[in-house]
């Protein structure tokens, strides 16, 4: 298992080499007897071109998270007022149809308790239209056109009802394709690392002649400007991931987490549950990701080949299968150590995605669901 990183790069490294760099630390007497005048340009060149490279990967990766900033802010937090308005309105739609039902009731059962509530003092009129001798027929069609007022605002409280809900779901598929954007940002992010690692190895390679050319003292600036903007675009994603928190979990797909979770020891059934939160919203977002990710738990196409487990038991298996992908997670994060305690959980969640701060945004995203009761 491979001990997930601290940070990105580490800017220090960047700070030492150009220092190397430029004070030709590496003077005549290190020089290579075989290396020519040539070779060494050309390593030079090599070193700036693969540092120049992995700042155009940082600012890619820059540019996603900027795409991706306002939108997951904005998004987690009008579906949570969405979802709020959504409860509040139904709550009153059923108070409302409760009130009609039991002034319907006091009409025709209840009139006789007294006359202190609207249904008694109607009972109480059709009682006196009775004694009195007047025609019952008018009473009854009074108190029918009531009933229709009733029946109507009951109607009108449904409807709202309905749309807040609409509009809490509408809201809520909307946050998942923003905190989607933001999970993509991560995969930019595993790219430009790559591109940094590749541009470390070039610059630490420079030696002798090639040490104190022009081009290896770019080549050391642009790395180290890459670095600090890899820093600052961890720390800016971080915050941004801070923002997403736990939310429901459909049924069926709570069932399935609990079940793959059972076949990993010692896995924590919220963790899957919190990856599929941040990978697909629980299946509402299981179209490609930017990276070629596709299903409820977003499998690379060749890793969930490696992984694939037929988690209904139909005799196939697919990426874009509920249980299937759910079981395969259960499995690539178990065998990663997602069942051995919260560092190795961690380093199973690294895996999964390269950055950080997706760690802990699923770290916390779990935390949450497990504070809520969730698989208990």
């Amino acid at each position: 298992m491979t001990t997930r990183p601290r940070a990105l790069l580490r800017t220090t490294l960047a700070a030492t080499l150009a220092a190397t760099v430029l004070a030709g630390v590496a003077g005549p007497a290190s020089a290579d007897p075989g290396r020519t005048a040539a070779q060494a340009r050309a390593d030079a060149a090599a070193a700036a071109s693969a540092a120049q490279a992995a700042g155009v990967a940082v600012q890619q990766a820059q540019e996603a998270l900027t795409r991706s900033t306002a939108a997951v802010g904005t998004a987690v937090s009008e579906s949570v007022q969405a979802q709020v308005e959504a409860d509040r309105s139904a709550a009153t739609a059923r108070r409302e149809k409760a009130a009609a039902t039991a002034r319907a009731r006091s009409i025709y059962m209840d009139g006789a308790l007294g006359a202190g509530t609207l249904g008694a003092r109607r009972g109480l009129a059709l009682l006196a239209s009775a004694v009195s001798g007047a025609d019952p027929a008018v009473a009854e069609r009074a108190f029918s056109a009531v009933r229709r007022e009733d029946r109507a605002q009951v109607a009108a409280r449904e409807q709202a009802a309905t749309s807040a809900r609409e509009r809490a779901e509408s809201a809520a598929s909307g946050a998942t394709s923003a905190v989607a954007s933001l999970r993509d940002v991560a995969a930019q992010v595993s790219r430009a690392d790559d591109a940094l690692q590749l541009a470390r190895s070039r610059v630490e390679a420079l030696q002798g002649e090639a040490v104190r050319l022009q081009a290896a003292e770019d080549a050391a600036a642009a790395l180290a400007a890459a670095q600090a903007a890899a820093a600052a675009l961890n720390a800016s994603a971080a915050g941004r991931a801070a923002t997403v928190h736990a939310r429901g979990v459909p049924a069926d797909y709570s069932d399935l987490y609990v079940r793959a979770a059972a076949t990993c020891a010692g896995m924590r059934p919220e963790l899957l549950a919190a990856v599929g939160q941040v990978e697909s919203g629980h299946g509402v977002n299981t179209g490609p990701s930017s990276a070629g990710a596709v299903g409820p738990m977003q499998f690379m196409p060749s890793t969930f080949a490696t992984y694939a487990v037929d988690g209904d038991g139909d005799g196939e298996t697919s990426a874009s299968d509920p249980a299937d992908a759910v079981f395969s997670a259960a499995k690539y994060l178990c065998s990663n150590g997602a069942g051995q305690g919260r560092e190795a959980e961690a380093s199973a969640v690294f895996r999964y995605n390269h950055a950080d701060w997706y760690v802990q945004m699923v770290q916390r995203v779990a935390d949450e669901l497990a504070a809520q009761g969730f698989g208990s």
